[in-house]
C-alpha cells in the first residue's frame, strides 16, 4: 500500500483500496460503502446510508426517503402544518401511514392530527391485510370517524377491536363489518350503546350474530335507516319483528339466507302498530322501503305479495 505526504496535514493514504486525500485535518475525503465522500467542515458533512449519497448543510435539511419518493426536511417543515395533514399525508394508502409517524416526533404529531380529521375510513380492499392491532393504533387517534367499513377484515375485526372502536368513535353512523366471523353479540351490543347516531349496519355473514344483537339494535337504534343481516343462522323470526314494531326510521332490511326466518317476523311489516315513545303512545306507520328475503324458505309468496301490495319492494335490491 503506498503513502505519501508533503505535511502532516495533508496525508495522502488508500483506504480499502480507495484513494483518499485531505488538505487539512476538517476535510477529509473518506469512503464509505465504496462511495466516495467529502465535506469541507465538520457540520456539513457528506456520508452514504444504504448506497445513497446524502448531503446536509446543517442537521435540520436531512434527506430522506418516504414512500420511495425522495423528500427534503427543509421543504416538508416549511409547508403549513394543514397542507401536510390534508394534501400530504392523504397520498399514503392506510398501510404507509405506520411507518411514516415513525420518521420523527413531528410527522407522528402530523399522523395523529391526520386521523382525529379522518370522517370515513374505508378498510375493504385490503382485507386480511389488515389486523387487530393496526385497527386500534388507528381509531385510537380518529375519533371523529362518522363511517368506518371493514368488510372482509376478518383478522382486524374481532370482540376486542371493535369494543375498541365503540369505546372511541362515539360519532359512527356507518358500520360495515360483512363477512367477519369474529364479530359477537356483545360487539354490537356496546358499539349500539356508545353510537348512538348509527343509521347504517351491515353484519352479513357474521355468524356468531343473533337475535341478542337484533332486539339491542331494535331498542337503541333510533335513527337506523339500513341493516343487513343476511347469512346469519342465529338470526329468527324473533329478532326480525323486534325490528319490525321498533326500528320506525328503517327504509332496507335484507336477511337473505336466514332460514329461520318465516312468515310470522314479517307480519309486524304490515300493520300500524303502537308503541310507547317519550311523549306517550303513538301510532306510526312502519316506513320500510326495501326488503330482501332471498333464499328464505319459510317466507312464502302470498307473505311477499302482501308486503309487496303496501309498497314494500321485496328482492329487488340488488
Amino acid at each position: 500500500m503506498e503513502m505519501s505526504g508533503s505535511t502532516v496535514s495533508a496525508d495522502e493514504c488508500s483506504k480499502d483500496g480507495i484513494e483518499t486525500s485531505a488538505s487539512t485535518v476538517s476535510a477529509d475525503e473518506c469512503s464509505k460503502d465504496g462511495i466516495e465522500t467529502s465535506a469541507s467542515t465538520v457540520s456539513a458533512d457528506e456520508c452514504s446510508k444504504d448506497g445513497i449519497e446524502t448531503s446536509a448543510s446543517t442537521a435540520s435539511a436531512d434527506e430522506c426517503y418516504i414512500g420511495g419518493t425522495e423528500t427534503s426536511a427543509s421543504t416538508i417543515f416549511g409547508l403549513p402544518d394543514e397542507i401536510i395533514i390534508h394534501h400530504i399525508l392523504p397520498l399514503f394508502t392506510i398501510r404507509e401511514i405506520g411507518p411514516v409517524k415513525l420518521v420523527c416526533t413531528k410527522w407522528l404529531e402530523y399522523v395523529q392530527k391526520y386521523l382525529r380529521s379522518l370522517k370515513v375510513l374505508d378498510l375493504t380492499e385490503w382485507e386480511f391485510e389488515v389486523d387487530e392491532e393496526l385497527l386500534c393504533s388507528i381509531v385510537k387517534y380518529a375519533v371523529h370517524l362518522q363511517e368506518l367499513r371493514l368488510g372482509r377484515c376478518w383478522r382486524a375485526v374481532t370482540e376486542s377491536s371493535i369494543l375498541t372502536v365503540a369505546n372511541k368513535c362515539h360519532q359512527l353512523q356507518v358500520f360495515s363489518a360483512f363477512k367477519c366471523g369474529s364479530l359477537t353479540d356483545l360487539a354490537i351490543i356496546m358499539l349500539m350503546k356508545r353510537c348512538p347516531k348509527m343509521a347504517e349496519l351491515d353484519l352479513s355473514s357474521c355468524y356468531r350474530i343473533t337475535d341478542e344483537s337484533l332486539c339491542n339494535i331494535a331498542t337503541s337504534a333510533k335513527n337506523l335507516r339500513e341493516l343487513h343481516v343476511s347469512s346469519n343462522y342465529g338470526v329468527t323470526d324473533y329478532g326480525v319483528s323486534q325490528i319490525a314494531f321498533k326500528c320506525h326510521s328503517l327504509q332496507v332490511l335484507d336477511v337473505s339466507y336466514c332460514y329461520r326466518v318465516s312468515n310470522l317476523g314479517l307480519e309486524g311489516f304490515l300493520r300500524r302498530n303502537s308503541y310507547d315513545d317519550d311523549d306517550g303512545a303513538n301510532d306510526v306507520q312502519c316506513g320500510l322501503k326495501y326488503l330482501r328475503v332471498k333464499d328464505c324458505p319459510k317466507v312464502t309468496d302470498t307473505m311477499v305479495a302482501r308486503l309487496t301490495s303496501i309498497g314494500i319492494e321485496v328482492n329487488n335490491m340488488f
